[in-house]
């Protein structure tokens, strides 16, 4: 099962989604932006600290599974 998100369920009536919803909808374009950069910067950290190995090991996992995927809509269509 995925890991759920950080902060993914803001739809909750809860503070803390509330006090979020209200922070994001007052930042500027720029300070978008600016997060949106350090996200992007943060990734590629990540990535690069990301042995090779373990990520051939899981790109491999990824493309067998839409492969299956693939495989079980296909017989369905067809049945």
């Amino acid at each position: 099962m995925p890991r759920k998100r950080k902060e993914a369920d803001l739809s909750r009536s809860t503070s803390k989604a509330r006090n979020l919803r209200n922070s994001r909808s007052e930042r500027t374009e720029e300070q978008i932006q600016q997060q949106n950069t350090d996200a992007r910067v943060r990734m590629a950290q990540l990535h690069q600290e990301e042995s090779e190995d373990k990520r051939a090991e899981r790109n491999e996992v990824r493309r067998l599974e839409q492969r299956q995927s693939r495989r079980f809509t296909v017989n369905r269509r067809e049945q």
